[in-house]
């Protein structure tokens, strides 16, 4: 835990610190509306450093996009595997980059950006394709990855291509869902091996499959998985939580124990390994 976490920690323990807490807030809330007086009142920016970048990223005051980014950049959820795992990670970066091709991340419930941005700052040379089902997380996604080498798609990610329905929750925008069933509004649904066959036109390697779609990972994983297995890492948040009784995160563990691949976990998301201990140089990947 940071310096900055801990003492936030402390100070909320007491009624004069709960105040001070929020006195700040506001505070920051009012410097903020005067720097950026072109917002909307419901929106701000959020500055965070990573690497070496300062990065800027526009979000609605709430706090689920609040949290998200403090998940991101400061709980650093998604800096994962470590040890023999992540130099794995490191060299199939570079193995990628060094046979002229370009790692492709495919981030899959990308909400307003704060993934995008910092995968965009971990790994540089990656392109990345970020889906996004919700009208409003989609617009502040695109104004967060604007001048980056991102595609974006307003879509949700299924097992097969097709069309299903957003619902919202109500407790925010990162927890948006889709159903198959339901009253709300029509959305595009695309399949990890549709998007595979286009990317490999233009000659993208996959690299990373980061997966938050609450609870749609229940189906994602049935069928034919050879696709999804081209990932030497996947990331994905189980929502067993979100929806008890339902069995979201089965489908993972069946895939992820048929193609024989190594675990590791951090903060709420559980990772998915190809997991290789080969010398540098193994990777089959065609030079250009």
């Amino acid at each position: 835990m940071s310096l900055r976490s801990q003492t936030i920690k402390t100070l909320k323990t007491t009624a004069p610190g709960r105040n001070a807490i929020e006195t700040a807030r506001r505070a920051l809330d009012l410097a903020g509306k005067i720097a950026h007086p072109e917002l909307p009142p419901d929106q701000e920016i959020s500055k965070v450093s990573f690497r070496g970048r300062d990065i800027s990223i526009l979000h609605r005051r709430e706090y689920s996009d609040r949290f998200a980014i403090k998940q991101c950049f400061e709980q650093s959820q998604y800096d994962m595997p470590g040890g023999k795992h992540g130099a794995f990670l490191e060299r199939t970066y570079q193995q990628i980059l060094a046979n002229g091709h370009k790692p492709l991340i495919v981030d899959c419930g990308a909400n307003i950006g704060s993934s995008v941005l910092w995968f965009n700052a971990r790994y540089p040379q990656a392109h990345l394709l970020a889906i996004e089902p919700a009208p409003d997380n989609f617009l502040l996604l695109s104004r967060n990855s604007a001048g980056l080498d991102v595609d974006l798609r307003q879509a949700g990610i299924a097992k097969a291509n097709g069309v299903a329905h957003l619902v919202d929750c109500g407790l925010g925008g990162a927890t948006y869902q889709t159903s198959e069933e339901g009253n709300g509004p029509a959305i595009t649904m695309l399949a990890i091996d549709s998007l595979l066959a286009e990317k490999a036109a233009s000659n993208y390697v996959p690299f990373i499959l980061k997966i938050d779609i609450e609870g749609a990972e229940k189906t994602l994983f049935d069928g034919d998985c050879s696709a999804i297995n081209q990932f030497p890492l996947i990331l994905m948040e189980p929502h067993d939580w979100l929806l008890p009784g339902q069995h979201t995160s089965v489908g993972f563990f069946r895939f992820h124990a048929a193609f024989g691949r190594e675990f590791c976990m951090n903060d709420e998301n559980i990772g998915s390994i190809a997991f290789d201990d080969s010398p540098p140089g193994y990777l089959e990947v065609p030079a250009s």
